[in-house]
């Protein structure tokens, strides 16, 4: 059964007991490893009361977890109880939050999770309520008021102290604010683990009890984990947690934007047991040669005989940028020409592809780019989903849910579409009456048992099957239509008309990539994470938190600014997601830099 693992996958397979961090490459097969481990330990152990928790950062990431240990190695899932698979989010939310969030947040009821992935927290009762930053809003380790979403969505400069050493008024309106929802029952997910810790810290039974739920921990991409979420861990062990295992890339941490810290990856890999997998069963080992400049690894072995002599070496070509005349230099660049460079680049990328028999797809071929200032490059309109441009109105950000639900399944996504269609219809019928109503899981569980699981299911679909189809129509066209067709439901939806005249194709399309726009799959170097493609085409900029070249000339690299290496690991997961062909496009001007420092 465990026969297709490498010596060194082994140890991950044979780890006894104890605590150990698994420092794994790209295409190392760690996800495999894992679940072999699972399996290995549920065949030798009968696990009448402690179980096997094994979380990961993604429902994505927990799912190949599962179908792994199905496909793989015969195991039935979902694993029953004493056994726990999911993310570190719901593992938190099941065990520590929900149950006991209400001893710290003071509420009569069980809390309540909002805003993303949960539901969409709408409260605005005026221009400059500080009720709406309840979603946008967490604390951190040391208590302090954090931002969850970029500056241009709050009203204000996020400067946390004024010039008496005191909490900003505005940041200390927020925190009022934040407490009054916590007494109703509502958290947001960040909010949830800062509220789990402090449970434990507060309540150390509730900490051991926890810990004696599981006999091994295993804990996937752990170089994602913020301080809160280790200091959860950390709790736990010191309550009885003996056996945990984290596995990871730290030079894959990507998530800074939401706290993450790889630093407390490396600690615990310098504090605990470790084990190393270097061998990359991905990539060509010319891909391996030209990544390794961008790793904190000694080296990085292609081993999977089907690709590991691919002799295509990785290319770095440079595009013209736009520029205005100066004094030094008359010479102009439109926006057009520097378009038309880089599709030159583009055109014969997938031409490259072509040569060497890659049918081009969404599965095979990739062109990703860092940040929307490079998207325009490839005809994508990411304006249209601004702050500024949204089309949705407080108190009814129902129908956003609505709407992208019908598109999705419009769009042949029809699970995904089915839950944001549920939700919607409820919360807009009580948001009649009452406009903070939210459609919580347990919620839709009570209807269903109120009025059985058949009536349920058909009093969604008669409303999913009077909604106007949102192919080929704005956002207005689609309002008046739809409303027109469940009038005899009692539902009216409002939008933004000023926002309204874009279609709903266009406002998703880049979202969902569409192939009306590219016959690859396009998107940021965050969507591929964990993705695996037969080329790949990365597209960068001059600069991203400052130039790229500052950056990678650097005298003292570790003294840089977080958000500045952080950078670099984006590159780094970019052009580690190709087997065969991997090619980079950058400014002209920035050739001669990457290419000093990839071929080094």
């Amino acid at each position: 059964m465990y026969k297709h693992l490498s010596e060194k996958q082994k140890k991950i397979l044979d780890y006894k007991q104890g605590t150990v961090v698994v420092k794994a490459c790209p295409g190392s097969g760690k996800t495999y490893s894992v679940s072999a481990r699972i399996s290995k330990l549920l065949n030798e152990n009968e696990f009448k009361r402690k179980g096997i928790a094994a979380i990961s950062f993604t429902n994505i990431a927990c799912s190949e977890i599962e179908e792994k240990l199905k496909d793989d190695f015969g195991i039935y899932v979902p694993l029953k109880h004493p056994h726990f698979i999911g993310t570190i989010d719901s593992f938190i939310n099941s065990y520590i939050f929900l149950p006991f969030g209400h001893l710290i947040m003071k509420c009569s009821i069980r809390p309540i999770l909002v805003g993303e992935p949960h539901s969409n927290w709408s409260h605005k009762s005026y221009e400059r309520d500080y009720s709406q930053f309840f979603d946008k809003t967490s604390f951190g380790l040391d208590n302090k008021l954090i931002r969850l979403a970029p500056p241009q969505a709050f009203f204000f400069p996020w400067n946390y102290y004024n010039k008496q050493g005191n909490v900003n008024g505005n940041i200390q309106n927020i925190i009022d604010s934040k407490r009054k929802y916590f007494a109703q029952g509502y958290a947001n997910q960040s909010d949830a683990n800062y509220i789990a810790l402090k449970i434990l810290e507060k309540y150390p039974l509730i900490a051991t009890n926890v810990a004696n739920l599981f006999e091994y921990f295993i804990i996937d991409e752990a170089q994602d984990t913020n301080e809160i979420q280790m200091r959860i861990l950390d709790i736990l062990k010191k309550s009885g947690t003996n056996n945990i295992m984290l596995i990871g890339d730290r030079d894959q941490s990507i998530f800074e934007w939401n706290d993450a810290k790889p630093e407390l990856f490396d600690e615990k890999f310098d504090e605990w047991e470790s084990i190393l997998l270097d061998e990359n069963r991905r990539s060509s080992q010319a891909i391996c040669d030209f990544t390794k400049n961008l790793s904190s690894f000694d080296k990085s072995e292609a081993v999977n005989e089907e690709v590991a002599d691919y002799d295509l070496a990785p290319q770095i070509i440079g595009y013209k940028l736009p520029k205005k005349k100066n004094k030094k230099d008359p010479t102009i660049i439109s926006q057009e020409e520097s378009k038309s460079s880089f599709e030159n680049i583009l055109s014969g990328f997938l031409k490259l592809c072509r040569e060497n028999d890659i049918e081009i797809n969404k599965k095979n071929v990739a062109v990703l780019y860092r940040g929307k200032s490079s998207s325009k490059y490839l005809g994508l309109n990411l304006d249209i989903s601004t702050y500024e441009n949204i089309p949705w109105i407080d108190k009814q950000y129902h129908v956003r849910n609505i709407i992208l639900g019908k598109h999705l399944i419009d769009t042949q996504d029809f699970f995904k579409g089915y839950r944001l269609l549920e939700k919607g219809y409820f919360e807009a019928l009580y948001r009649k009456t009452n406009r903070n109503f939210y459609c919580t899981d347990d919620f839709i569980k009570t209807q269903i048992e109120l009025n059985g699981f058949m009536k349920h299911r058909d009093t969604i679909f008669n409303f999913i099957n009077k909604l106007s189809e949102t192919n080929d129509k704005t956002f207005n066209q689609w309002i008046v239509e739809s409303n027109k067709k469940i009038e005899d439901i009692g539902i009216v939806m409002n939008i933004n008309v000023e926002n309204g005249d874009v279609l709903i194709d266009d406002y998703y399309a880049s979202n969902l990539n569409s192939d009306s726009i590219h016959p690859f799959y396009y998107g940021t170097v965050h969507s591929v994470k964990g993705k695996t493609f037969e080329a790949v085409l990365l597209l960068l900029g001059k600069r991203a938190i400052r130039n790229y070249v500052n950056i990678i000339n650097a005298p003292d690299f570790n003294a840089l600014p977080d958000n500045c290496k952080e950078e670099l690991r984006i590159v780094y997961v970019g052009i580690t997601r190709p087997r065969k062909i991997l090619n980079m496009a950058v400014p002209d001007s920035d050739v001669e830099v990457w290419t000093n420092k990839m071929n080094n």
